[in-house]
């Protein structure tokens, strides 16, 4: 067994780091991984669409995009009628790339707002993102940010494998 970050998502949609002592092999990374090119390229695309939305509001809406044969791809939730909270859109985008990705050979992305609590008790906002490789490998990557004079400043991502 060995003390390690383990990452936990609740009910309205806040991360937060805690200390578990989990079994060897566990799939907590630690440190910088490596992501495929097609990954690389559909979060450069979305922390740059971050860049550009979060100086004009607190937050921004769920979005997922996939890379699938050298193109990127947007992909939309169902239009509903009636107002939904942000779990209920980030479930449906789930579904969305599980049904689109299906039997393909396709990487994909969900991107939302969370906030990230360190084992100090401190509060960051954060761009969540769930990559999935073409093969069904899940990470989720937390990109801590700050506003700073009307710009938005990401830091290096904090991950950890979800499979």
């Amino acid at each position: 067994m060995k003390s390690v970050q383990k990452l936990t998502v609740n009910s309205t949609m806040h991360i937060h780091y805690l200390s578990l002592n989990m079994p060897e092999g566990d799939s907590v990374i630690n440190g910088p991984i490596q992501l495929s090119t097609p990954l690389q390229t559909l979060i450069r695309k979305a922390l740059t669409l971050c860049e550009l939305m979060l100086p004009h509001s607190q937050a921004f809406y769920p979005f997922a995009a996939l890379y699938e044969d050298g193109k990127v791809g947007c992909l939309f939730a169902d239009d509903l009628t009636n107002t939904q909270n942000e779990s209920y859109l980030i479930e449906q985008l789930q579904w969305r790339i599980i049904d689109t990705t299906t039997d393909t050979h396709s990487d994909s992305i969900l991107v939302y707002a969370a906030t990230v609590t360190t084992e100090y008790q401190k509060q960051l906002d954060a761009i969540a993102i769930n990559a999935t490789d073409s093969s069904g490998n899940e990470t989720v990557l937390l990109y801590p940010y700050k506003r700073i004079d009307g710009k938005i400043l990401i830091s290096p991502p904090m991950n950890h494998s979800a499979s």
